[in-house]
């Protein structure tokens, strides 16, 4: 089909985190991206913290310090090194490979904002007050119904979609994709106050067998008090809470209803689980909670749907501008359906812990806090899972050691760009191949190859002991590496491979010493 016949590259339905994720990655990689939204801006909505590897990712984008300077704008100290599991204590993110360990305060609104201004920055195009009506795919691309501002019905063409609207999601219905799961039996509150924190922490956390409490700052003024109360939590999700039943439920849970006369919201959530029985169906893909519905154990569901986008963005921006093999964009559900997977696992045993009061499941959290979380092993394993850290993208069953794993920050030594540290790199969604040695000779890359080069010191990582050279994807995931240096291995078929360059396409305008090819995405 010919360019003209396109509206877009990519059509993106919501402009939640992960639609907008989406897009911004999109629209960096040089797709056309168009994005519907049926409400007129950002709404408060309930998550409100990031987490380390999210704060990387933004980080790789330049982002990073604009959040944290918000976040530093609303908050007197929006860093917690502790997090929850279960709703239970000590969790740590000290102990991270990480330059962010920590959880930062930051509502989903700001993130929504922040993104939405990133996005139109990079040439995209933000449509509000439209709401996606119906959706048709042919071989060749997607047809896309809405009605605009004034009411009136409209059609994109694209050449692909994204359902990032919702649980309720218009895109996942029309494309007859299943919602498979089960109701809600059981609810958690948040209650808005406008009171400054009482506490000294930014995130308080406990339980007794009256139910599970917590309380961290969702601003300067405003604290969001959460809580399980043992005695309610199983009425209907639909029914309303007004301020003095909740104040009644805070005495029980809290010991206090802190002296709350105004809130900004009162909102329950609830239990419910519900999984898309796939989150790819032709030229149709979704993110976000289009693809799951779940209890925000931990606080991590954004966390990790904006990860997905990740995934997903960057590939489509190379499929549709024509620099990616058939198989990269079949790759976002080989790799980040293992990783939702795992997610949902881990939320059914946190629900399991956490909504139990009964004095057998007090006694096991009390032995969970005190005698197996704060073993450094189990507190690491379960803070890399929670941070997004533990990810890993095997692209063969043989793969192992860093092959797919996510690369941590590293500092640049050497190398044509003025770049201070790997993430820096990134930004420009290019791969990198990097020198671990400090010694090798570095190619020199052809302009029109999207490869930067660089030495880096690997510092004392038990992971990248005796390796020499790596591969990085645009999103900082390990894509090769090698025991020998640049001077004698370069990647040349994998670089081809990923970047769906043609044998006779030129790679070097000056290769390293020597130069020997490798096998295919080993």
């Amino acid at each position: 089909m010919i360019e003209a016949a396109f509206d877009a590259d990519v059509v993106i339905s919501g402009a939640g985190p992960s639609g907008l994720m989406v897009g911004c990655e999109a629209a960096l990689g040089g797709a056309r991206v168009i994005i519907l939204e049926k409400r007129d801006g950002p709404t408060w909505s309930r998550a409100g913290t990031l987490a380390p590897r999210v704060m990387e990712i933004f980080e790789s984008r330049g982002l990073a310090e604009r959040v944290l300077s918000r976040a530093k704008e609303l908050h007197s100290n929006p860093f917690s090194q502790h997090n929850i599991w279960a709703g239970l204590r000590p969790i740590n993110y000290s102990a991270l490979d990480s330059d962010y360990r920590y959880i930062l305060m930051f509502a989903q609104l700001e993130t929504e904002k922040m993104l939405a201004e990133h996005f139109r920055a990079l040439g995209g195009d933000l449509r509000l007050h439209s709401e996606v009506t119906d959706v048709r795919q042919t071989e060749d691309r997607v047809e896309v119904l809405y009605r605009d501002a004034d009411g009136q019905e409209q059609t994109l063409r694209g050449r692909y979609l994204v359902g990032a609207d919702g649980s309720k999601s218009t895109v996942r219905n029309k494309a007859g994709i299943a919602f498979v799961g089960q109701p809600a039996s059981r609810i958690a509150v948040n209650v808005d106050a406008f009171v400054e924190n009482p506490n000294e922490e930014p995130l308080t956390v406990s339980n007794t067998e009256a139910g599970w409490a917590m309380t961290y700052p969702l601003r300067d003024g405003i604290t969001r008090f959460a809580f399980i109360d043992a005695a309610t939590c199983k009425r209907p999700p639909s029914e309303k809470i007004e301020l003095d039943e909740a104040k009644e439920m805070l005495r029980r849970v809290h010991g206090t209803d802190y002296g709350i006369t105004r809130v900004d919201a009162i909102n329950s959530f609830h239990d419910a689980l519900f999984v898309a029985e796939k989150i790819r169906d032709g030229r149709i893909f979704l993110v976000g909670e289009s693809v799951r519905v779940h209890y925000p154990a931990s606080g991590v569901g954004m966390n990790f749907c904006l990860q997905d986008a990740f995934n997903l963005g960057w590939k489509l921006a190379a499929t549709s501008t024509g620099r990616a093999p058939s198989w990269l964009l079949d790759s976002y559900a080989d790799e980040r359906l293992p990783e939702i997977n795992a997610l949902i696992d881990d939320v059914k045993r946190q629900l399991a812990i956490q909504f139990n009061f009964d004095a057998e499941h007090v006694a096991l959290k009390r032995f969970l806090e005190r005698d197996i979380l704060p073993d450094s092993e189990v507190n690491l394993k379960i803070c890399e899972n929670l941070a997004g850290l533990s990810a890993c993208y095997r692209t063969t069953a043989e793969a192992d050691g860093v092959i797919g794993r996510r690369l941590p920050n590293l500092k640049v030594t050497g190398g044509p760009s003025t770049a201070q540290n790997t993430f820096e790199l990134l930004r420009g969604q290019r791969f990198l191949l990097l020198d671990l040695t400090g010694c090798a000779t570095l190619p020199a890359v052809h302009p029109d190859v999207r490869v930067e080069v660089a030495a880096v010191d690997p510092g004392e990582r038990a992971a990248l002991r005796g390796l020499s050279s790596l591969l990085i994807r645009p999103d900082g995931h390990v894509a090769w590496a090698h025991k020998q240096s640049l001077d004698v291995v370069l990647p040349e078929a994998e670089i081809r491979e990923w970047l769906n360059l043609p044998t006779e396409t030129t790679l070097w305008t000056k290769p390293a010493q020597m130069f020997a090819k490798t096998g295919a995405r080993q």
